[in-house]
């Protein structure tokens, strides 16, 4: 797997003039960064002038950190109590989305104040606006946050929801309408106006959700947008300024003639009806790529299209490479990315598993060594044994 990291800065910038000025973006890295590493871009965003990143879990938060993550970190779902410390001396930023859940937390936090070594906890307040995950109402969000407040040694950090459907221009302005009215129920109980932020990827580029106070892209940040989401005039540039950051190649380790008749891959499910020339890939959904991926997939080789025959299975698949000349094993085969005039991209091999373009990247599995590189060459590689940086090409 090849991750452009100039591509991912690019990325960044451009969301960055799209949520105009005064506006701080909050790049989502959970899920090893939708797929392509976390620590690398965790690191690569600090640089390039991300104000703060975003996770799902504890575990992820923590990794940024022993990764030389500085920047603020938002953990998006609830930590467990006893974490509630750990989480505070490591600078990382907590949710509440719920009463029940905010008086485990502060108890577990006042428990421990005794310590009384002056740090902070950093609370964002989640609404409940329409998604039905998580959140208060808004009519209970002025008492949460007057209780989060009041808590010795807690500020009141951010008061945030998510879009439910932000290509629904009438149901995200409902939801929108629902923060304001938390956000003004807060404010009227005379407390200080904390952070707001709503949108993500889907708010930011359909114009269906104010960029408030901070934004949280994830896919368009790797470079991909979802298929039904309708572009707003005023991002139709920024859609089009967006590049892929992920590529997924990998060379065969076999090219064999085989006769009419011959069965391919497990189940025989495809029999070469002519002589063929079958090319053995090693990638399998061991690696994410979905056996419901098939029938029709399609591999890149020497700039063409080629058909993915047979069954995939779990560490290979099989590609009919007839009607390319001359491939050997020293070619390229390209599963996600581009290659000469032509590109596979996420939302095309979604639309084949009738899923999304996120779980396409999000399922990349860890064991693909990730190559990270820049126009001037590679910088690092990630493999199960760790990462490596490279040096003079060298790792």
């Amino acid at each position: 797997m090849e991750i452009d990291l100039d591509a991912l800065e690019s990325n960044l910038a451009t969301i960055r003039v799209l949520g105009g000025r005064g506006t701080r973006v909050a790049p989502v890295l959970k899920a090893d960064a939708y797929g392509h590493g976390l620590e690398a871009c965790a690191r690569v965003l600090q640089q390039a002038g991300a104000t703060m990143l975003c996770v799902a879990t504890l575990d992820e938060a923590f990794l940024a950190r022993s990764a030389g993550v500085r920047v603020p970190l938002l953990v998006l779902f609830p930590i467990p109590p006893d974490a509630v410390h750990d989480a505070a001396e490591a600078r990382l930023e907590v949710v509440v989305t719920d009463m029940d859940g905010a008086g485990e937390l502060l108890s577990a936090w006042g428990r421990g104040r005794a310590r009384q070594d002056g740090t902070t906890l950093r609370v964002h307040l989640e609404i409940e606006t329409g998604l039905q995950r998580g959140g208060v109402s808004e009519d209970a969000a002025a008492d949460a946050a007057r209780t989060i407040a009041a808590a010795p040694g807690v500020e009141l950090a951010g008061v945030w929801s998510h879009l439910a459907s932000p290509g629904d221009a009438a149901f995200s302005a409902g939801q929108e309408g629902s923060l304001r009215r938390a956000l003004a129920a807060i404010e009227e109980a005379g407390l200080p106006r904390p952070a707001v932020h709503l949108s993500a990827t889907g708010g930011l580029f359909a114009g269906t959700g104010a960029a408030h106070d901070l934004v949280r892209p994830g896919l368009a940040l790797y470079g991909e947008l979802p298929d039904d989401l309708p572009i707003g005039e005023s991002a139709r540039a920024a859609a089009a300024a967006l590049r892929p950051v992920m590529r997924l190649v990998a060379r065969p380790l076999r090219v064999a003639q085989v006769d009419p008749g011959t069965p391919v891959g497990y189940g025989g499910r495809w029999t070469a009806s002519q002589p063929s020339l079958i090319a053995t890939v090693p990638v399998g959904y061991g690696d994410g790529y979905a056996r419901g991926t098939q029938p029709g997939a399609e591999a890149l080789v020497r700039g063409r299209r080629v058909a993915i025959v047979g069954s995939v299975a779990m560490d290979a698949l099989a590609i009919d490479v007839t009607e390319v000349p001359g491939v050997s094993t020293d070619d390229e085969v390209v599963l996600l990315g581009a290659q000469g005039d032509e590109r596979i991209t996420a939302s095309e091999l979604a639309r084949r598993r009738t899923t999304i373009a996120w779980e396409v990247l999000a399922g990349m599995a860890h064991r693909i060594p990730r190559v990270y590189h820049r126009a001037s060459g590679p910088t690092s590689v990630r493999t199960l044994a760790g990462e490596f940086l490279v040096r003079d090409g060298a790792t």
